[in-house]
């Protein structure tokens, strides 16, 4: 990605623009309005810039999906869509610096102008981090609209991250309620076929489990409550084999 200063750069070349509370009815009008959110990237539908690293964008975007354990397409796109909008959210943070970087860099140049034409209308500070708070605030005062404008983005950019995880949740609680239930199903006919020493197959119920899953999820669920036997007697070996020989390991499922 740019360094801040490229971005302050570019940022500061043009203002950014005014939300219309109304989508251009030309043409014509919505080409520029795509072009306008184009020059900031903040709410264009393209979300990796030209000047932005591509593979940056797969990386970072790879890491937030994977880490939100998105299964479905469903789940995944709100995923995406978490990934997209914390990219941009990144990317307004990097303008800001690189805006306060650039007030450094230009008050910098203007000291040494000081220096050279004694122009009293600059300013020193005997203290560094007193200069460099001045020299914040000058930034901010020059260019509070750019920074007003950068942080109502941000907001409306947190607010659809907030919705989509909010529905991601979601969708993510009614698919594994919706699995254990059907587990559930599954190991019990599982158990009854092979009380009748019958061959289970998933698939004659309607199942999409493969049986060695099922089998899988079925012995996790003994060996857990197998392991709160364990902890309810202290995990003490003789309390333990006491209360798992009065409480069958069948019960479990």
């Amino acid at each position: 990605m740019p360094s801040p200063i490229q971005y302050a750069a570019n940022r500061l070349k043009i203002e950014l623009p005014e939300v219309p509370s109304q989508a251009p009815a030309s043409e014509p009008g919505r080409k520029r309005s795509s072009l306008n959110a184009l020059r900031h990237g903040l709410t264009a539908r393209v979300v990796v810039l030209p000047t932005e690293d591509l593979a940056a964008y797969h990386a970072f975007s790879r890491e937030i999906v994977d880490s939100l354990d998105a299964q479905t397409p469903v789940e995944r796109q709100f995923a995406q869509t978490v990934a997209d909008n914390q990219w941009r959210i990144n990317r307004i943070r990097s303008i800001e610096d690189g805006m306060l970087a650039q007030g450094h860099l230009t008050a910098a140049q203007a000291q040494v102008r000081c220096a050279a034409n004694s122009d009293a209308g600059n300013f020193d500070a005997d203290h560094s981090e007193i200069h460099s708070a001045m020299t914040a605030a000058r930034a901010f005062r020059d260019h509070s609209k750019a920074f007003a404008n950068l942080s109502i983005y941000e907001q409306r950019l947190h607010r659809c991250v907030k919705e989509s995880l909010r529905q991601l949740k979601e969708l993510q609680a009614e698919r594994r309620e919706r699995r254990k239930t059907e587990m559930d199903d599954a190991i019990r006919l599982r158990k009854t076929e092979e009380m009748k020493g019958l061959p289970f197959d998933p698939t004659e119920f309607g199942f999409v489990y493969a049986s060695i899953e099922i089998e899988r999820e079925q012995h996790r669920r003994e060996r857990l409550h197998l392991s709160e036997i364990a902890e309810q007697s202290g995990f003490d070996l003789t309390r333990y084999n006491s209360a798992k020989s009065q409480q069958p390991v069948q019960e479990a499922a």
